[in-house]
């Protein structure tokens, strides 16, 4: 306790990263309710948190009294309300309400009430809404959906109940580093709010009324640690060292992850894993955490492209296909491989884990560094892992999966096989290349309703992908009620850049070559990407399975 850390004292990387998440942080805080103001105007929670945190670090007298208001004014969206799914988690927003209470008594269901409540939920409305429409009323469904909404409590809509972990995780950093220059009347209500917080962590857990993904699962073991240390609760002490133990030996079976190869949550298991290593209160828990990270960073280094500078993919669980976007593993490769990786720090809705990450900072293996830094010119990689099927029941929702990739210095595809995921998060089919100028560009397969959001949990889906030297061989099978689109997203392209032909897709410095069975494409610009669209699904039997055949041929 009490190991302060201030700027000054870090290293001039750890420096730069906590001056550029303080940029970005100062220029959006609001004083006038002491949070930082996120998208759409809401004031965020999470990231409020950090910003306590880097004022911590800066060390005046107004920036510590600035960060006690900052975590007072958290604590108190705390949702207390014992007996509910959503009891000791936090509002991610000053601007959500609190969540709808006393008609779920959801421990008296079986694991993965959560999601199945939400999912059902979701197929009433989509019924009701057709029945709507036959009657000529669309506004009733509209009208329905409001007033379930305001009675069932909507995991991820009404409440999140991953921000436990995530406040608590940056709480006990500040503790381990403040405690002695927080008011002591603040440091006791922070303690009460992580008792709190811990023992409904632990219910979730164990309970799986909500399953926890890798990077979640990581978080709750280090809370259950540090604060079971702090309050010398031997229960949350035994839970810790005998989970770390397990996830040990469930990751060494195929030495992965279920979120696997994705930048998203990379990010946030090494910055985690670098609280075990520095945190750790016991050998133990600090030798795995670092088995776990030297581990992930061999992972990464496996479908890393050191001229590319990204990871191939495919990815499950990942929101965007490069490091610098939605995600910290630009910041990471920074610290690892040196100053003149700065440019993969880019700014985006991540950065605020700087913070963090500067305190715990990187430790890997010299041969991994060697790896991300020098590679063949041209490789194959095939590896497996379990994936967390979130949707499906404990002991049905962990299937082994195939990812492969085919690696060269301008051009690297990735396939994935074997996935019964419902998670729009995973990316069966990518590609990045980079132009003889240095230009870089990408493209990843997705799937979702006709005209909606790949980001969505659907079933009836699924998708077989075979990768050969600068080829990819794509089965999609389709067995939904509802009409569905099968999308390849070119990256960083304007329409103008694409050309069609009968024989595929003609691109800067690439040509795919197309073979396919699948209906004429629709063409559709999204901001800096292009969509080429196929119909799927139920709309006509003809497109339940679609075959592609895509030939990479590099100009």
């Amino acid at each position: 306790m009490g190991k302060r850390n201030n700027i000054a004292s870090l290293s001039p990387d750890k420096q730069f990263l906590i001056q550029q998440a303080m940029d970005e942080l100062d220029a959006r805080y609001d004083a006038d309710v002491h949070m930082i103001r996120g998208e759409e105007d809401q004031h965020d929670t999470r990231e409020s948190a950090h910003y306590a945190l880097g004022l911590l670090l800066r060390g005046g007298a107004e920036e510590v009294k600035t960060a006690c208001r900052i975590i007072e004014q958290i604590l108190e969206l705390q949702l207390v309300q014992p007996g509910e799914i959503y009891d000791g988690t936090f509002n991610t927003s000053l601007e959500r309400p609190v969540p709808p209470a006393g008609h779920s008594a959801w421990s008296s269901f079986p694991p993965g009430f959560g999601y199945a409540q939400s999912d059902a939920l979701d197929e009433v409305y989509r019924r009701f809404a057709e029945y709507g429409k036959l009657a000529g009323d669309e506004q009733l469904a509209q009208l329905f959906r409001q007033a379930t909404d305001e009675v069932f409590p909507r995991v991820w809509e009404s409440f999140d109940p991953n921000w436990r972990e995530f406040i608590a995780s940056t709480f006990a950093v500040i503790l381990e580093h403040f405690e002695h220059e927080l008011p002591v009347e603040l440091v006791e209500r922070m303690d009460r709010a992580m008792q709190l917080t811990v023992t409904t962590s632990l219910e979730r857990y164990r309970s799986q009324s909500i399953p926890t993904n890798t990077n979640i699962e990581l978080m709750h073991l280090f809370i259950t640690h540090y604060y079971g240390h702090r309050y010398g609760h031997l229960e949350w002490m035994t839970h810790a060292e005998q989970g770390a133990a397990m996830l040990l030996r469930d990751y060494m079976e195929l030495h992965s992850f279920a979120e696997f190869n994705s930048s998203t949550y990379y990010g946030v298991d090494l910055t985690v894993l670098g609280m075990w290593r520095v945190y750790g209160r016991t050998l133990s828990f600090r030798h795995i955490g670092l088995e776990l990270e030297h581990g992930l960073w061999q992972d990464i280094a496996d479908f890393y492209g050191p001229k590319l500078e990204n990871i191939c993919g495919p990815f499950a669980r990942s929101y965007e296909n490069d490091i610098t976007e939605h995600s910290s593993i630009g910041v990471l490769l920074y610290l690892a491989l040196g100053e003149e990786y700065r440019h993969l720090t880019r700014v985006n809705c991540e950065t605020s884990h700087n913070l963090l990450i500067a305190l715990v900072g990187v430790d890997m293996q010299e041969q991994t560094r060697e790896r991300l830094l020098h590679r063949g010119t041209e490789r194959f990689v095939t590896r497996q892992f379990k994936e967390l099927c979130e949707r499906d029941l404990p002991g049905q929702n962990r299937h082994v999966c195939t990812a492969k990739a085919w690696i060269t210095d301008r051009l690297m595809i990735g396939g994935l096989s074997g996935s019964r995921n419902t998670n729009g998060q995973m990316h069966h089919a990518t590609a990045h290349w980079m132009t003889t100028a240095g230009e870089r560009y990408s493209m990843r397969m997705v799937r979702r309703e006709q005209g909606q959001s790949w980001n969505t949990h659907l079933r009836g889906m699924s998708f077989e992908v075979e990768v050969g030297v600068r080829r990819l061989d794509i089965t999609a099978r389709f067995q939904t009620d509802v009409s569905m689109e099968l999308v390849f997203e070119l990256d960083g392209l304007a329409q103008e850049q694409l050309g069609m032909t009968q024989q595929g897709w003609h691109l800067p410095g690439l040509n795919i070559m197309v073979h396919t069975d699948a209906p004429a494409p629709t063409v559709l610009q999204q901001g800096s990407r292009v969509e080429i669209v196929y119909a799927a699904g139920s709309s006509n039997a003809s497109r339940d399975v679609l075959h592609f055949g895509l030939t990479f041929e590099e100009q």
